[in-house]
């Protein structure tokens, strides 16, 4: 009986002992130093154009493509450290598009579908409070994690036509979205002011509703939702910031 109590003791002792240790990942969980400083000022973002000119270009089962067009995307940023590691600002983007698609033909098996005369133009404005928390990697001063917390909306416009039938067919759209989403990312300090930054959304919640014009008679309007978690490669930016006090 006294041995099973003194095994009973030592065992009691072991386990308290054993969560009273700190277990050591191998980094200094608290950096001796910020990543970031509070006072300090960040502006960048990203600019981005495209161009094409399709002339009898054959894809896959499309052929005889004849079209032109372009894509501009402008997206600046300015943020201020209100804390070590933490920071808030404002964020922009500009995008606009066009396609001229003179003529296309499309054949798969015995189903022949041809277009011709078609356009479209459109572009969008967006505006996001954003929240940003750096997460350094040790005590690193190159490079650290940070993820991003942003909230706001955006309006699109367009419009699109064909001509290719009998009657010239049109339509004229508005937009217009509201987004909470969560985009984690890395970034590295190419000199001391100088950094390069890339991210990723990975939650999202958009609420979007349109309003839709036909040939200038019918009217039309759609709305949507969504969220969850999930990996958007489309949405990886890489962009430059600029760091000062």
């Amino acid at each position: 009986m006294r041995k099973t109590i003194i095994i009973l003791t030592l065992l009691v002792l072991g386990a308290i002992g054993a969560e009273a240790q700190q277990y050591d990942r191998g980094y200094d969980a608290v950096p001796t130093s910020p990543f970031i400083n509070k006072g300090t000022w960040s502006v960048g973002g990203t600019a981005k154009y495209t161009q094409h000119v399709n002339d009898g270009y054959s894809m896959l089962v499309i052929s005889n493509i004849n079209s032109e067009g372009y894509n501009i995307s402008v997206k600046p940023r300015v943020m201020y450290a209100f804390k070590d590691n933490m920071a808030v600002g404002l964020k922009f983007s500009y995008g606009r598009s066009m396609l001229d698609l003179a003529s296309a033909d499309l054949g798969i098996a015995s189903i022949e579908m041809n277009a011709a005369d078609c356009y479209q133009i459109q572009h969008k404005y967006s505006a996001f409070g954003v929240f940003r928390a750096y997460i350094p990697l040790g005590n690193s001063k190159r490079v650290a994690m940070f993820a991003d917390l942003h909230l706001g909306g955006s309006f699109k416009q367009g419009k699109a036509f064909n001509a290719g039938g009998e009657h010239v067919l049109g339509t004229y759209n508005q937009a217009y979205t509201i987004q909470l989403g969560v985009d984690p990312g890395l970034i590295a300090f190419l000199t001391d002011r100088l950094a390069v930054e890339m991210n990723i959304g990975v939650f999202g919640v958009n609420y979007t509703w349109e309003n839709q014009i036909h040939n200038q008679v019918e009217n039309g309007s759609s709305d949507s939702a969504s969220a969850g978690f999930m990996i958007n490669l489309l949405s990886v930016g890489v962009g430059i910031s600029y760091y000062f006090l």
